[in-house]
């Protein structure tokens, strides 16, 4: 019974996380669909028009390496093989002390499962706040790019100037999208590559008219300014809306996390306490209805969350 509790709260964690990557990536395909549509219907394509080759393709392997890495990207961390033993090595830790203290193995697939949604929970606030702080960068960064443009400067001379005077972590994206302009890319290109592993919208937006501007022309200072007066505002509502609905997600997060911790902790510090949990088939009947109540509130609660 024990086995099958076990295997049943892997396989409800794995679902959940499957759904939220799904989730995920059909936003970002809805998104760029839409880019590429804006971009269609503005810019002509004639038969000067030099498009990008298809991209080569790559192992299975090195794109989950890479999808890694974008994901450590977004959240401030380096790239280094080194980030990844540093963040398996207090799962290792946690499992085999829950496999001492519970005096079963079965005690680790969920110690490891509850500390990789704990890693993942912890990635995903690091990656909403340097988003936050990008999308607090742009504004100025455009501001500047417009006095730049005004004074009869071209879109990429007012990038190249602009860049030096902008902090991290903008000056990243920028600085990435120098290097593929001084590789000889356009700079609407260069900057699509730079963005790519950040999946901005707002940015994805940035490089489609940085391309308009470069290939139509036109005043692309009065864009900007548009593009840059919009970003507040928006900022402004979401800043907002997070602060009227701050007290009902922070109480969703604790009504749904705080069963486990007391569980886990309780658990861990007097085994003997939740001991007949794991051996006699009534505690294991009490397992099962407390995992579906906790599944079926934390769902509640995200659905409400997500209503706000």
């Amino acid at each position: 019974m024990i086995q099958a509790l076990s295997l049943a709260a892997l396989a409800l964690l794995l679902l959940a996380g499957a759904i939220e990557l799904w989730w995920g990536s059909a936003l970002r395909l809805q998104q760029r669909k839409s880019m590429e549509s804006i971009e269609q219907r503005l810019v002509p394509h004639g038969p000067a028009d030099h498009r990008a080759p298809p991209p080569l393709p790559v192992p299975r392997r090195r794109a989950l390496v890479q999808r890694l890495d974008s994901v450590l990207m977004r959240a401030a961390l380096s790239t280094d093989r080194s980030i990844y033993l540093a963040l398996a090595a207090p799962g290792v830790v946690l499992t085999l002390l829950a496999w001492w203290r519970i005096g079963s193995a079965w005690g680790m697939p969920l110690m490891l499962a509850l500390y990789l949604a704990g890693v993942w929970l912890w990635l995903r606030r690091r990656i909403e706040r340097q988003q936050q702080m990008l999308l607090a960068q742009l504004p100025d960064f455009l501001d500047g790019m417009i006095r730049m443009t005004s004074v009869g400067n071209s879109l990429p001379m007012a990038f190249q100037s602009t860049s030096k005077s902008v902090a991290m972590p903008l000056r990243g994206v920028l600085d990435r999208t120098l290097s593929s302009m001084h590789a000889g890319a356009d700079l609407d290109q260069a900057l699509a590559m730079a963005s790519r592993p950040y999946a901005m919208e707002e940015l994805s937006l940035l490089h489609a008219v940085f391309g308009i501007g470069m290939r139509v022309g036109g005043r692309a200072d009065h864009i900007l300014q548009r593009m840059s007066d919009f970003m507040r505002d928006h900022a402004h509502a979401r800043a907002e809306l997070k602060a009227i609905t701050a007290e009902t997600r922070m109480s969703a997060w604790v009504l749904a996390l705080l069963p486990v911790a007391v569980s886990t902790v309780m658990t861990l510090i007097d085994p003997t306490f939740f001991k007949p949990m794991f051996t006699s088939p009534l505690g294991h009947r009490f397992m099962l209805i407390a995992l579906g109540l906790e599944l079926t509130g934390g769902f509640l609660l995200y659905r409400l969350a997500k209503s706000l």
